[in-house]
């Protein structure tokens, strides 16, 4: 499984994590988006290859601001929030 931040600069996404994750959710390669030790950025972890551009295109017609997309990393196998 592969792992990449997603940004919303200036937004506090912490409380919205479910229902950005359900957004997200709409693309099969998406396995979870959990918190980070930032408010404004998550961790979306995904199976294959990555699609910032449909993310970002899923996101912002739900009506978030425009993310930014951090680089992509190798996930750990056991994550503690990705049941």
């Amino acid at each position: 499984m592969n792992s990449c931040t997603v940004r919303f600069a200036d937004h506090d996404v912490r409380a919205e994590r479910g229902s950005i994750r359900w957004e997200l959710f709409l693309d099969w390669n998406i396995r979870d988006v959990v918190l980070t030790d930032r408010p404004d950025t998550l961790r979306i972890l995904f199976r294959e290859r990555p699609d910032p551009p449909a993310w970002s295109k899923l996101l912002t017609d739900a009506g978030y601001p425009q993310p930014a997309f951090g680089s992509v990393e190798d996930a750990p196998s056991e994550h503690p929030m990705a049941a």
